[in-house]
């Protein structure tokens, strides 16, 4: 499971003795230590030792909270002995925060080309909230004809999850995100919801996306479009 804080990446995954190959495992102090060195670990990927304590908890909890690493492209791979610990921390873990929810559309059409919209300086998919009894089916469907200006829309199966925190006032809040594949004619109409930020609406292709910098976009955008490339190539 993979939680975004903006560019910060917190995995949470299990320890497997059958792996043939595996990286060393840090303490989560050893960890800061070399984050506050100043040194760039921009792109870099940590292995750090987890157990379900509450101590480590609230240094989870902070590290996303801090705008200093929330900041970084950076991945922390927090590593438990046993999947009932994992769950288990995750479960306090997700506690911390407001449990919201949001639906979104990855937009493919005839030419292999995505429907992305830029908004706040970086490229992104059509998503929202799911409004008061909507279904989150209904929510992604409806999202993307906000955002995009789309009508002649052809829902899909369900892609998956992406989980990211940030805070909205004084509230800490954990949005889980519902992604559905969608089909669409690239001779559709399309325009931007200037009232929502959004300043443009575009198809994009694979190599586009592919290409694009990190600072064009969002990690957590980047891990969504690598899982489903990933799929269509196994497929």
């Amino acid at each position: 499971m993979k939680i975004f804080a903006l560019n910060l990446c917190l995995e949470f995954d299990v320890k497997d003795p059958r792996r043939n190959f595996d990286f060393e495992s840090i303490a989560f102090e050893e960890l800061m230590g070399y984050l506050f060195k100043g040194t760039d670990f921009n792109g870099q990927k940590f292995y750090v030792e987890a157990d379900d304590t509450e101590e480590l908890l609230q240094h989870v909890f902070d590290l996303q909270a801090n705008d200093v690493w929330r900041e970084v492209e950076l991945t922390i791979c927090f590593r438990f002995q046993s999947e009932p610990q994992r769950e288990r921390f995750l479960d306090a873990f997700m506690d911390l925060f407001h449990q919201v929810d949001a639906a979104g559309g990855l937009v493919e059409n005839e030419k292999g080309e995505y429907l992305s919209i830029f908004n706040r300086e970086k490229w992104s998919l059509p998503k929202g909230g799911v409004e008061w009894r909507e279904s989150i089916e209904t929510a992604a469907i409806r999202e993307v004809k906000e955002e995009t200006g789309l009508d002649n829309l052809q829902p899909g199966e369900k892609i998956g999850e992406t989980w990211h925190t940030f805070k909205r006032g004084k509230k800490w809040v954990f949005k889980t995100t519902h992604w559905f594949k969608m089909t669409a004619s690239a001779e559709a109409k399309i325009s931007p919801q200037l009232e929502e930020g959004i300043e443009a609406v575009a198809w994009m292709s694979k190599k586009e996306w592919i290409e694009l910098k990190s600072e064009d976009t969002y990690p957590l955008i980047r891990h969504l479009f690598e899982k489903v490339f990933t799929q269509s190539l196994i497929a």
